[in-house]
């Protein structure tokens, strides 16, 4: 199983999604939707093609593991 660490960049208004696993692996989405949507797609080209995956059907696991901070200005 492949874990996608995402974190909202609050300043630019983003998600940014990367791999350890997979260093080629660089997304950036105005929703979490639409990063797994872009990672779905780009993980394909970039799991390695051994003998275990040129040989099955299986489906690639992917993990998303996402964080957001955000800052709440006081009333008074």
């Amino acid at each position: 199983m492949y874990q996608i660490r995402a974190y909202w960049d609050a300043d630019a208004r983003v998600w940014h999604g990367a791999s350890t696993e997979l260093p080629e692996l660089s997304v950036q989405a105005s929703t979490m939707e639409d990063l797994i949507v872009d990672v779905r797609e780009r993980i394909q080209d970039l799991v390695p093609l051994d003998d275990q995956w040129r040989n099955s059907h299986n489906p690639i696991a992917i993990s998303f593991i996402a964080s957001r901070s955000e800052h709440v200005s006081r009333r008074y």
